[in-house]
This record gives structure tokens, C-alpha cells and sequence, in this order.
């Protein structure tokens, strides 16, 4: 029988985490160029700068899925969703992963999508099956024979520093060239 604990897995696509360093990379290049001249040319050019970095940290780099004893947390971009255990009803894994569960549906933003052999093939993503894994361990053990749910909907805690760095910095990217 397989057991139901275990450690906290805490899965991410490789791929976009390199899109993401390399948004990061090209802002810090950027950056440093736009520090190397007069302050006209950084008030036009570090914020987009910033803002392109930031993009590709929040969008590719810190999308994550954490798989632990409690249930699943979503880390997407703009918010985190934990799902307990005893909400989930399925997992998709067809493109990635989305959880149905007692609260609606929810996707993965950070989940690997299998490739487009192991779709034909009906294989899940690799997220996906540990999700499935970690499930019916637990189904098998017992602890989901009776699930309740302890909140009348998934916990989502929204990003707010992120979107407000964002908005600042998308106004701070447009006041220079309207006031120009």
C-alpha cells in the first residue's frame, strides 16, 4: 500500500523558469545600460525595464504547485490558491494541471504541460500524477472516506504587492514619454 504522508513536493516547469531568468537577465543588462547614461534616459527606460524583469519573475519563475500532507497550493501569478485535500474530487493533467474540486476548478499556471506525444498517448503531466498519487494514497488510507471541508471556498490570497508594483510601474513607464 503506498503511504499516504510525505514531504512537501514542490513542483515547476524548468522551461518557463528559464524564460523567467532570462527576463530577469535582460532587465538587469538593461538596467545597467539605462544607469550608464543621463537621467532622462533613466526615467524613459529603468521602469519598462523593471516591469519586464518583474513580468518574467512573477510569471515564469514563481509559478509553482506544492503538493503536501494538507492539500495542494496553486502559486500562480497574480494569487495562491489552497486546496485541501478533502475538496479535491479529480485531477486534469491532459495540459498541465487543473484540480476539480468542491470549490470549482483550478489550474496550474506553473504545472509542466506533458509534451504532445504523452498527450496522444493520454499520459498526464508529470504534476498531474503526483497530484493523483498523493490523492489516492490518501483515499486508500482512509482519510478522504468522509471528507469535509472546513471553509465554504478554496483559500486564494492575491498578490497585492506584485500588482501594485506592477501598476506603479506601468504608470512610471508611460508619465515620462507623455510628459516629454
Amino acid at each position: 500500500m503506498a503511504e499516504p504522508y510525505g514531504d512537501k513536493v514542490v513542483l515547476r516547469s524548468r522551461g518557463m523558469q528559464a524564460v523567467g531568468a532570462g527576463m530577469v537577465a535582460a532587465s538587469v543588462v538593461g538596467l545597467v545600460s539605462a544607469f550608464t547614461d543621463t537621467g532622462a534616459t533613466i526615467a524613459h527606460y529603468a521602469p519598462p525595464t523593471l516591469l519586464f524583469g518583474l513580468l518574467g519573475w512573477a510569471a515564469f519563475w514563481q509559478p509553482r504547485v506544492e503538493v503536501s500532507d494538507g492539500g495542494v497550493t496553486l502559486v500562480n501569478t497574480l494569487r495562491t490558491i489552497e486546496v485541501p485535500w478533502p475538496a479535491v474530487q479529480s485531477v486534469e493533467g491532459r495540459y498541465g494541471l487543473q484540480l476539480r474540486t468542491a470549490y470549482g476548478a483550478f489550474t496550474a499556471w506553473g504545472a509542466s504541460a506533458p509534451s504532445g506525444r504523452e498527450r496522444r498517448t493520454a499520459r498526464p503531466s508529470g504534476a498531474a500524477a503526483v497530484v493523483q498519487q498523493r490523492l489516492d494514497a490518501l483515499r486508500e488510507a482512509g482519510w478522504l472516506d468522509d471528507p469535509r471541508l472546513e471553509r465554504p471556498r478554496a483559500q486564494v490570497r492575491w498578490h497585492g504587492w506584485l500588482i501594485g508594483a506592477m501598476v506603479a510601474l506601468v504608470v512610471a513607464s508611460v508619465v515620462p514619454w507623455l510628459l516629454a
